[in-house]
């Protein structure tokens, strides 16, 4: 009989441990194809604005998926090749060549591995497209959200199954080049023993979890805001003091047992507390993985949802469902034209009001980041909006009083003030100096200038206006409509005209400065905001972009939940990879304890053991691998969130606080399905031992 219908016949008769092997290495790739399949689409780039936020963390996620399906795939292979050593070390023992050994060994393994990535690659296509037309359902508007298949992905796909089968062709290498049969022989029954625990390690590793998150969240959000610098890259590296902290933590609850005070307690579970402790170091690194894959699941879920909540409140507090703001000189369209087309579209317009601002010249405070990483006050002058008080308590609908020589700032609504700029920032208007007295919130008029749009009593209005050219008046148009998000192809139309009606007046991009630009000019330097913004319709950078552009409530509310639907896609998608990760590691795990302590609980029964012991055993087992993990990634993703969001702006709100609600729905969620496989695999531990 040849090697290889030997190895066909071990093949068959453990088929489980190639199916394992197969099913690591096809969902990793299903996985990884997929993810990429829908984030290289032309249109999932396309509403990623370059260079963005949205942009960065999809690569970050991207990245975790990456990692998370090859310690999954790893995991797998690690497996194979342990019970795969027993029948190696077997024939090796009988004379046969590690050469030839290592030849049909990679020839068996090759046909599982490169049969399931293909079949992965294959299956990615379609699985791709329905989990894209499963969230359709978050987006206001399909138009431009067909589903593509980016190319780029499916490439990257390949890559990441080559380099799969590449790692497991070298793991494989490396097994098989063991010189040392006996330890072969014997990779099964090996044991990672530790020395015992001390009572402090689970303590010590809790309060290292802490330190580490609050040192790499605390500290660069308090020495920007407080001490004015930039933590430089590498203090990044204080995470790693949370993953030791979390590596004493689970080797506490795997290997640490004790009499303690209760020594009944202790003897009455002495084979289930010290049976983890045989594969204690195994044990411990597995359950750092689940608790690592929870975190990110759970994460991700979160982070998708604080997005989802972002774009869904966007706009929702502006008072006006319609606002615009262009140069008094430029033909725009008119009051009549925009009721004549609210007619064409059967909209009711509502409220409507009209103003003026002036833009005028300001001295005023800003902080800007050096090439060092230092944060430095600056004096700055440029060209910004204010409106009048009379003007700004009409359209408001409540009264604001400014006095001569005094200026109020307009801020959005639950504002917080930035470390950029503050709403006191103004030193001079037009070489005059005015006295600041608060703040007054209104959505509408926050993006019309930068830093701020400003309000001036009556008088010093009209005093700086009449002083004031042509080009520097802007018309401010606001209005309310009825059932706004029903009136999606009205804002569409209006949109159009808009910009069909605007010229080269208001042809500029958003922090375009006429000031700025003609000091550019006389001291020979170019200016960045330079040229023309591209009035076109066909623009999708227009919006965000233009200096002129209008706030349409149900465009904003469509624009925002395209671009943010993408990226919840994408971050549901790594909680899905995340969560199938945890599944088949918890069940594996369970698996290979009940196989490789079969013997030990067929001796406990021998020696008087009933069943109902060796149930309580067994389930003490799962508990620990099941609850442990699922409970550390819980709480550490709070605490995380929880920093993530408060060192943002030093602040948390009510709508931050209903996220860590929906969090904790979240980690409710985790724990069902953790119970869920806990049973499942309760249940199939016991068929293999009882």
């Amino acid at each position: 009989m040849t090697m290889n219908k030997i190895m066909g016949k071990l093949r068959r008769k453990n088929k489980d441990q190639y199916t394992l092997l197969g099913i690591c290495m096809f969902l990793s790739v299903l996985l990884v194809t997929s993810f990429t399949l829908m984030y290289f689409s032309p249109t999932v780039q396309e509403l990623l604005p370059q260079g963005g936020d949205t942009r960065k963390l999809s690569w970050l996620m991207m990245g975790v998926t990456f990692l998370g399906c090859t310690v999954f795939t790893f995991y797998g292979a690690n497996l194979f090749f342990r019970h795969k050593s027993r029948e190696i070390g077997v024939l090796l023992a009988l004379g046969e060549q590690k050469r030839k050994l290592g030849k049909c060994l990679a020839w068996e393994v090759g046909i599982v591995v490169i049969r399931y990535a293909a079949g992965g690659i294959v299956l990615a296509v379609p699985v791709s497209y329905l989990i894209w037309k499963g969230f359709e359902a978050l987006i206001i508007t399909s138009a431009g959200m067909k589903y593509r298949i980016g190319m780029a992905g499916l490439a990257v796909g390949i890559v990441f199954a080559l380099f799969l089968i590449l790692c497991i062709f070298l793991l494989g290498m490396r097994f098989i080049r063991r010189v040392n049969i006996i330890d072969i022989l014997n990779e099964q029954r090996k044991t990672e023993m530790v020395r015992e625990v001390k009572p402090w390690t689970g303590k010590v590793g809790i309060a290292l979890i802490l330190i580490g998150l609050v040192l790499a969240m605390a500290v660069p959000a308090v020495c920007m805001r407080v001490f004015l610098f930039v933590m430089p890259s590498f203090w990044n590296i204080t995470y790693g003091i949370s993953a030791v902290g979390l590596y004493l933590f689970m080797l506490s609850a795997v290997g640490r047992t004790s009499r303690g005070k209760n020594p009944e307690k202790y003897y009455k579970n002495i084979v289930s507390a010290n049976l983890m402790r045989f594969t204690a170091r195994q044990t411990t690194k597995n359950m750092c993985v689940i608790t690592l894959l929870v975190f990110v699941f759970l994460l991700s879920a979160f982070w998708g949802a604080m997005y989802y909540r972002s774009a869904y409140a966007g706009g929702e507090g502006a008072p006006y469902d319609y606002s615009m703001h262009y140069p008094s000189r430029e033909e725009q369209i008119t009051r009549d034209d925009i009721f004549e087309l609210a007619q064409k579209y059967q909209v009711d317009i509502e409220d409507y009001e009209e103003a003026e601002a002036v833009v005028l010249l300001v001295d005023y405070k800003k902080r800007d980041l050096t090439d060092g990483g230092k944060y430095v006050d600056l004096n700055s002058r440029k060209l910004v909006s204010f409106v009048s008080a009379s003007d700004f308590s009409r359209i408001a609908g409540r009264k604001t009083e400014v006095k001569t020589g005094e200026y109020k700032t307009i801020v959005p609504s639950g504002y917080h003030p930035s470390i950029w700029v503050k709403p006191d920032c103004l030193l001079t208007v037009e070489n005059r100096e005015l006295s600041y007295k608060g703040t007054e919130e209104f959505d509408n008029l926050t993006e019309t200038s930068d830093p701020f749009t400003f309000i001036l009593s009556d008088e010093d209005y009209q005093s700086f206006a009449g002083a004031a050219a042509g080009p520097d008046r802007e018309n401010l148009v606001f209005f309310r409509v009825k059932n706004v998000y029903d009136t999606y192809d009205f804002a569409r139309e209006l949109k159009r005209e808009y910009i069909a009606h605007a010229g080269e007046l208001s042809d500029h991009f958003a922090l375009y400065d006429a000031y700025e630009e003609e000091r550019a000019l006389e001291q020979g330097t170019e200016y960045f905001y330079s040229g023309e913004a591209g009035l076109s319709e066909d623009n999708p950078d227009l919006m965000e972009d233009w200096k002129y552009a209008p706030f349409f409530k149900v465009l904003v509310k469509a624009d925002a939940m395209q671009m943010v639907a993408v990226f919840v896609l994408l971050s549901v998608y790594i909680a899905v990879i995340s969560l199938a990760a945890v599944g088949v590691m918890t069940y594996v795990r369970s698996v290979t304890i009940a196989m490789d302590n079969r013997q030990l609980f067929s001796d406990l029964g021998r020696l008087g053991a009933d069943r109902t012991y060796i149930e309580r055993v067994i389930r003490r087992q799962l508990r620990r691998i099941f609850t442990y993990p699922t409970a550390a990634g819980s709480v550490i993703v709070l605490v995380f969130s929880m920093l993530l969001i408060y060192f943002n702006d030093m602040h948390l709100d009510a709508a931050e606080l209903r996220l860590f609600v929906m969090e904790l729905g979240l980690i409710l969620g985790v724990g069902v399905f953790m119970y869920v496989m806990y049973r499942v695999s309760l249940r199939r531990m016991e068929r293999i031992v009882l």
